[in-house]
């Protein structure tokens, strides 16, 4: 396949401004009465990491077997260094983040006559834009059924894997240099060839094609871009990704991979998303009705699906950080979704049915 020129668009890209910033993203139709299924990168990647690059295999990619499943894919990047765009913005926010992922849903929903249901499923440092998409999202004629953390956390500083918060240099645009995280990127991507049995991505390909450096306001380490400079602002920060506003967050769901090498994740994830998720499950289960209302039965039963949320809500797929790379583990995405989603659906308005 003929390879495209570096900063050129690939096949059903689309580059555009929205909340005031460029954006890159890719719809792939599908049935229209389905959800629509939504990814979000993490640290210094573009969205390509879901659907591929010219001369990639389809089918070792998320975009693949979520149109098999029937479902429409967005994938949804945002702007890093990367030649794909033209220029840098190193004061784009967790809460810029929001606003573009929610115009570029409620942008590509009007276009293609889709439902009004969202399923938004970020990645690593891609899931820090919970709290922050759940309030863009407030007013719009958008409804994010489910939020699908896959290997990351909220947006608390700590909650970060320690090698992500420590050596972080501003390149000279005034972006964060992440690229002490790249061996670990490409011994993941390595791992994940291994599980294949054939290379997903070439090295030189996923560095040129998929990787940048990101505007640092993203990462969750209480850092924000100001005055050409990187500054503690833990305040700030907070308030950007929209952190302790619980009522906002659409419903959290997990999948993680299984593997040693991401062990924080694979140990961490489902906990650390629990203080958010088990407020919005009460909510959900409850409805209309309130706790003093429960009968005695209601509250032993809403005290056991607390108690064993955790495990109800999370899926594991195996291998590391990269764990939905290659067929094996981008065929699950959409299975696990599925799965994920029926157990949302079941539990709202449990007791005022």
């Amino acid at each position: 396949m003929k390879k495209t020129a570096i900063g050129k668009l690939q096949e059903g890209e689309v580059l555009v401004s929205a909340a005031g910033f460029p954006v890159l993203y890719r719809y792939i139709a599908a049935d229209a009465s389905k959800p629509l299924m939504v990814f979000v990168p993490g640290n210094s990647h573009l969205a390509r990491i879901f659907y591929g690059c010219p001369g990639t295999r389809e089918d070792d990619f998320v975009s693949y077997w979520v149109h098999r499943a029937g479902y429409p894919f967005l994938a949804i990047s945002y702007p890093i260094a990367n030649q794909i765009f033209d220029g840098f913005f190193p004061s784009f926010t967790i809460a810029d983040w929001g606003k573009q992922v929610v115009e570029v849903i409620e942008k590509v929903r009007s276009k293609n006559n889709l439902q009004g249901e969202v399923i938004v499923c970020g990645w690593s440092m891609g899931c820090k834009i919970a709290g922050a998409l759940g309030r863009a999202a407030i007013g719009k004629n958008i409804s994010i059924a489910m939020f699908v953390a896959m290997s990351g956390d909220p947006a608390v500083p700590g909650f970060i894997p320690k090698a992500n918060a420590e050596n972080i240099t501003m390149t000279p645009e005034g972006l964060a240099n992440r690229e002490c995280l790249y061996p670990w990127f490409f011994k993941s991507l390595e791992k994940q060839n291994s599980y294949s049995g054939h290379t997903i991505l070439e090295q030189d390909v996923y560095r040129e094609r998929i990787l940048g450096a990101t505007p640092v306001g993203l990462i969750g380490a209480g850092l924000m871009y100001k005055a050409n400079r990187f500054i503690e602002d833990f305040k700030g920060s907070l308030f950007s990704a929209n952190t302790f506003d619980y009522e906002s967050y659409p419903f959290p769901v997990v999948i993680h991979g299984n593997s040693q090498c991401d062990a924080e994740n694979v140990l961490l994830n489902v906990s650390d998303w629990a203080f958010i998720r088990d407020r919005i499950l009460i909510k959900e289960i409850l409805g209309v009705k309130s706790l003093d209302k429960l009968s005695p039965a209601q509250w032993e039963g809403l005290k056991t699906i607390i108690e064993t949320s955790g495990k109800y809500f999370s899926q594991s797929v195996p291998g590391g950080h990269f764990f939905f790379l290659g067929s094996v583990g981008a065929r699950a995405i959409p299975e696990k979704i599925k799965l994920l989603f029926l157990r949302v659906k079941s539990v709202q308005g449990l007791f005022n049915r």
